[in-house]
């Protein structure tokens, strides 16, 4: 009887049924993300971490005693260019030089970003994928580099999730664009995604689209490494040169990433097509990772969509992946840690 009413209930007002169940699983979504982004805020990573979070103790001595809270970044640097505003990133500095004005303690201001950065990717996945594979990726240290000290990138990535997530293409353009205002590299992912979409609208054949979404992440990969002093010196970027391109990637981590890029290019044709930006982004990682050690951020800043297109992989393939990332993602752990120096 219950059953039989249930579905008569559903079959008489459809609409109605299916709104309340999106409602209640998006309600949920929000809760878990809050409850997931108040968690890693909190918790002191600092005394687990093996190499802790320099990114975040220099931001906080900038923003507290080398930037001046009654300037600008225009003015502080002296901007007079668009292309000078792109490769300063003055978003980012007008943010956090307001956000310390207001509490009074740039470490503060930087951890509600973080809190939002992390609240942002748990909403993503929660409302995606299972919650406990969703847990799988956030929780994986690249990601928690990039929300807590990688701050810059993974907020700018955070407001490119929010875009390709929403209809509205206004408010999606506005996104991407404080994004590369944040950091610069999100030019590059806004990129890739604007070729994707391209892709999967005028491309047919498979071997094509796999061909042009690799292709499009090996040649941005180059771009930026081989090629950086001509392409990044060309806009005044001081990210080029031999002070950038020093080498040192991980094969351990190249390779779980290498080998679900091959599951994502022989799944089926609508898999591929939906999956094409995640698949241009991963060839850009593979492509930067023997060049740049800290092309991993590309990663922990984009894991939680990353982790979505895993999810969707046709299910042989799907088992096999997680299985491998679960088991990395416990070695990755274990290296990242420094609590077994305590326990020898």
């Amino acid at each position: 009887m219950e059953l039989a009413h249930t579905f008569v209930m559903s079959r008489k007002f459809p609409t109605m049924t299916l709104h309340l169940k999106l409602s209640q699983k998006s309600l949920l979504a929000v809760l878990l993300g809050f409850c997931y982004a108040l968690f890693v805020v909190l918790f002191p990573w600092d005394v687990i971490s093996r190499g802790g979070f320099s990114d975040f103790h220099n931001y906080v001595y900038d923003y507290n005693y080398l930037i001046p809270q009654n300037e600008s970044a225009i003015e502080f640097y002296h901007l007079s260019s668009v292309k000078e505003y792109f490769t300063n990133e003055v978003l980012w500095v007008d943010l956090v030089r307001n956000l310390t004005g207001l509490t009074g303690e740039a470490s503060i201001a930087l951890r509600i970003i973080s809190f939002f950065i992390l609240f942002v990717w748990g909403l993503f996945l929660f409302k995606r994928v299972s919650y406990g594979v969703a847990l799988l990726f956030l929780f994986n240290p690249f990601a928690i580099d990039a929300a807590m000290s990688g701050i810059r990138n993974g907020l700018a990535y955070s407001l490119v999730m929010i875009g390709i997530s929403i209809q509205s293409k206004v408010l999606r353009g506005v996104l991407f664009l404080a994004g590369m205002f944040i950091h610069s590299s999100t030019l590059v992912l806004v990129v890739l995604y604007s070729f994707a979409v391209l892709a999967a609208r005028i491309i047919k054949a498979k071997k094509l689209l796999i061909l042009s979404g690799v292709g499009a992440g090996v040649f941005v990969g180059l771009a930026l490494t081989v090629g950086s002093e001509l392409v990044l010196g060309a806009i005044g970027d001081r990210r080029r040169g031999e002070n950038y391109v020093v080498g040192g990637g991980s094969l351990m981590q190249a390779s779980l990433w290498g080998a679900f890029l091959f599951f994502q290019c022989t799944s089926g044709r609508a898999y591929i097509r939906q999956s094409i930006f995640v698949i241009a982004v991963l060839a850009w990682y593979l492509t930067m990772n023997p060049f740049i050690p800290w092309s991993y951020r590309i990663l922990g800043a984009f894991l939680p969509v990353i982790g979505a297109s895993a999810t969707y992989l046709p299910q042989c393939k799907r088992k096999v992946f997680i299985y491998l990332y679960s088991g990395y993602l416990v070695m990755q752990c274990l290296y990242w840690t420094k609590l077994f120096n305590y326990w020898h």
